[in-house]
């Protein structure tokens, strides 16, 4: 998947890298709290709120988990 950055140029995105962002940006405004929506065949809902009042909302593909997950096994 790509997405357009604010810099004009294309990056890939995964789940954990918008997440990673978002928590970057707000783990200075207190505490955050995750959840994720009930697993379907589809994929799930994830969902992490700020004390600021900001929602990061998601919803995860099956595919999408796969791939985000090769990312993380690649990391390390």
């Amino acid at each position: 998947m790509e997405r357009f950055s604010t810099g004009h140029s294309f990056r890939s995105m995964t789940v954990t890298v918008d997440l990673e962002e978002f928590v970057e940006m707000h783990r200075s405004h207190g505490s955050l709290k995750g959840d994720t929506g009930d697993l379907t065949p589809n994929g799930y809902r994830l969902t992490v709120a700020c004390a600021c009042g900001v929602t990061f909302r998601r919803w995860v593909t099956p595919r999408e988990a796969t791939e985000d997950l090769a990312v993380l096994v690649r990391r390390n």
